[in-house]
């Protein structure tokens, strides 16, 4: 096994313990939501999105994908399919939720709390090796 392997399976599990640490912190604050990184993701930058007004520039997108642990190319998904959560604007410039962004923000509001973001465990949240982890928030 090369250093390189041995780093990103540490790094692994350095995200799942973190990811439990929070959890159990969480389960005795009484206030916990759980999910697993990955959903936490995906609708971490359409929540970034809908606190921007709605609409942003393609490399806010990229910061917002780079904040959750993602790669900036991972997030095509929300503009393809048939129904897609984000589309560019009519002149390329911007990126806007659909109907059905803004649907699932608000049914992801009405889940986990308006106020989610803000109490997620960036940590473990921005460890790319972490997205099967179940966090508590």
């Amino acid at each position: 096994m090369t250093n390189q392997e041995i780093l990103h399976q540490l790094k692994e599990i350095q995200g799942q313990v973190n990811g439990l640490i929070q959890a159990l912190e969480r389960e005795e604050q009484s206030q916990s939501v759980t999910a697993t990184v990955g959903e936490v993701r995906r609708a971490a930058i359409l929540e970034e999105v809908y606190r921007q007004g709605g609409s942003v520039t393609a490399a806010d997108i990229s910061v917002f994908a780079q904040r959750y642990g993602r790669s900036p190319r991972s997030c095509g998904g929300y503009y393809s399919g048939a129904a897609p959560s984000l589309a560019a604007s009519e002149d390329k410039t911007r990126r806007e939720l659909t109907a059905v962004g803004t649907e699932l923000v608000l049914e992801t509001r009405e889940k986990w709390g308006e106020d989610w973001l803000d109490r997620l465990p960036m940590d473990v949240l921005s460890n790319p090796h972490t997205p099967d982890t179940t966090i508590a928030f």
